[in-house]
């Protein structure tokens, strides 16, 4: 059995950050996400090699604004031997691949506009006030089972904050999860104690690998129409630059159309 573990880094046990007013969130808890984000993704390799997993690759896909850059938050050394580490902010779709039979992902949020997920946000929350797939409002969850579901491949475990957790059943159906913490706004939240968290995650990788044929990849069929609407007229811009084939419907907002979700890769970040 081969796994995708992708980790992010806002949905860890104990973790909230705290306001910002330059970058939304703080840097204080850096060094501690980084180490909980380790712990909990070392829990998730545990898991699902006690599942019968024989190969597996994580994806580091956080981000600490002003701290660390996209990919490169894992303490690689810390790490379980003998997995193989996606790193430096490749595109989901560079590193999954038809080859692999489920997808964990971990340390994952709410979408934007959510009032009790902790740091709640989708792919930017300096520029990107809301994201719409085919007219319904969609977070970084569901747009990363789209592209893993491009390569038939199920997201089959969810960790992440109480609101994320929900938001990862809504899309995805009965998939298993994590939640770790239960958000009481932005930036507060009641948490697992960390090492009850880590059996958590544990346990939930290896009872959905255990569920495996249970699962179905996650498709939307095309035509595909992604709005996106920035806080400014300057943010709209600039990610509008980055498509070839998009329009401009408003100030703050823009669509991009495509019959495979990859075509979105450009707007799924900072």
């Amino acid at each position: 059995m081969k796994v995708y573990i992708g980790t992010d880094s806002e949905g860890q046990a104990c973790v909230t950050r705290e306001e910002d007013p330059k970058n939304v969130y703080g840097p204080w808890q850096a060094d501690y996400i980084r180490k909980r984000a380790t712990q909990e993704t070392t829990a998730a390799i545990e898991g699902a090699r006690e599942a019968g997993a024989t190969e597996i690759v994580v994806q580091d896909i956080g981000f600490i604004r002003g701290v660390s850059p996209g990919g490169l938050i894992l303490h690689y050394d810390e790490l379980p031997r003998g997995i193989r580490i996606g790193l430096g902010g490749a595109p989901l779709h560079r590193v999954i691949d038809a080859s692999f039979d489920a997808v964990v992902l971990l340390g994952h949020h709410a979408m934007a506009g959510v009032e009790d997920g902790v740091m709640a946000h989708t792919f930017s929350s300096l520029a990107i006030e809301n994201m719409w797939l085919n007219g319904v409002r969609i977070g970084e969850i569901a747009m990363e089972a789209l592209i893993f579901g491009t390569f038939d491949v199920p997201v089959v475990m969810v960790s992440g904050d109480e609101a994320g957790c929900q938001e990862a059943l809504a899309w995805l159906g009965n998939v298993e999860v994590a939640p770790v913490k239960k958000g009481l706004g932005t930036h507060w939240a009641i948490s697992l104690h960390p090492a009850d968290a880590d059996d958590l995650i544990r346990e939930k990788t290896k009872v959905a690998l255990q569920r495996l044929d249970e699962f179905e990849p996650f498709k939307v069929p095309p035509p595909l129409e992604l709005r996106v609407d920035c806080y400014t007229q300057e943010q709209a811009l600039e990610r509008f630059s980055r498509e070839q084939a998009a329009d401009l419907i408003g100030p703050k907002s823009f669509l991009v159309r495509a019959d495979s979700p990859i075509a979105f890769s450009k707007q799924m970040g900072g």
